[in-house]
């Protein structure tokens, strides 16, 4: 249950950050941003939780990296999807969203691994 915990809090995290960004811009009056700043707070909230799949131990690392390519496909796409963030009139657009989303995720992905890879060796002599 700790692992929840922790990914709820880091997810809450990143939403109470675009709440407030979202507060900020409709009392400044540009209320046609907070639709967007939403968005990305439900996906980094959603980004947050399932961060702790990757500190699963009992979990080999490609299962680890296939969790999370589901649970993104069954949250942060439709999100995507359903927000307006990219518009979709056409089953082409719809594909260039899929595209882009999985494009970018593999890119993300990829920097991230790097990143630890580089910050485990650091830490250890």
């Amino acid at each position: 249950m700790g692992l929840f915990k922790k990914g709820i809090r880091r997810g809450m995290l990143l939403v109470a950050g675009s709440c407030v960004l979202a507060l900020y811009n409709v009392l400044a009056g540009d209320a046609d941003s907070v639709r967007l700043i939403l968005t990305y707070g439900g996906i980094g909230f959603f980004l947050g939780v399932t961060s702790v799949i990757y500190e699963v131990r009992a979990w080999s690392f490609p299962k680890q990296i296939l969790i999370h390519w589901a649970v993104m496909h069954v949250t942060i796409l439709p999100l995507i999807f359903l927000s307006g963030l990219i518009p979709i009139n056409s089953i082409q657009d719809m594909g260039r969203a899929y595209l882009n989303f999985t494009v970018s995720g593999l890119i993300l992905f990829t920097v991230t691994y790097l990143v630890s890879k580089v910050r485990r060796q650091l830490k250890t002599p």
